[in-house]
């Protein structure tokens, strides 16, 4: 997947967040509504390692699948409708993490990404691609799907979906941040694809955690971006062989 890297880091950091933003969980934790995006400040604090929650989640409202027996026979539980995922130790997920001033690129974009449509749920809930790179978009369900993308900066589509198995493949142009994705049939399917002209980037998994490809020495500005949150930044200066801690935080005051 695009933007998930093996190599060894020289930059982590960790996210605590205060406010609220949107997605799913079987777990009963779930949405409230957002803090105004004006309200959303950063600050620099000092710890490294994963991007997390502070506090205890908010609770939700419950996705109606009624009207899809497919999509609800899918769930042993009602899903929850939550603004943010928190794994069990206040990891943070569906975050990019982002170089701001990256250097040149010198790694070519991976083969493909994939943005896949399961158990009537986006998957990945955040995908990130290079410019140019080829995005597959796939229904894995059997039910009908439709996939809404509404850029600011590229071309949009609609692509309707019947059959499990189906897939199509696009691709974008121009750099471009938290891309909307919908389902105009099933209204609690969304997503965010964005776009970057380097290989510096990286979205948090489950646990919060993310990894970035070798920096070269230099001063860098680095943002981390959630759906509802809005983003914070922060700088990091990257020496040979050292690996700068750093913790940017979201709060609502």
């Amino acid at each position: 997947m695009a933007g998930r890297w093996g190599r060894d880091p020289v930059l982590a950091c960790a996210v605590a967040v205060a406010v609220v933003g949107t997605g799913w969980t079987l777990d009963g934790r779930g949405a409230a509504d957002a803090a105004e995006p004006g309200a959303i400040t950063g600050r620099i604090v000092v710890t490294e390692g994963q991007v997390r929650f502070a506090g205890e989640p908010p609770a939700g409202a419950a996705i109606d699948m009624s009207a899809d027996a497919y999509c609800r026979e899918q769930h042993d539980e009602t899903l929850i409708d939550r603004p943010v995922r928190v794994g069990s130790d206040g990891g943070l997920a569906d975050v990019l993490v982002r170089i701001v001033n990256a250097p040149a690129s010198g790694v070519a974009p991976e083969a493909e990404a994939l943005l896949d449509q399961a158990g009537c749920l986006y998957t990945p809930r955040s995908v990130a691609v290079r410019a140019g790179q080829p995005l597959v978009i796939r229904n894995s369900d059997a039910t009908l799907h439709n996939v809404r993308v509404v850029p600011a900066s590229n071309p949009g589509f609609n692509l309707g979906q019947p059959i499990r198995g189906i897939q199509s493949t696009r691709s974008f142009e121009t750099p471009e941040i938290g891309i909307p994705v919908r389902c105009d049939i099933h209204g609690w399917m969304t997503a965010s694809i964005h776009v970057l002209d380097h290989e510096f980037f990286d979205i948090t998994g489950e646990d919060g955690t993310f990894t970035l490809p070798t920096l070269p020495p230099g001063d860098y500005e680095i943002e981390a971006w959630h759906p509802t949150l809005g983003t914070v930044t922060g700088r990091v200066s990257v020496t040979a062989g050292a690996t700068p801690p750093l913790t940017l935080e979201f709060s609502s005051s």
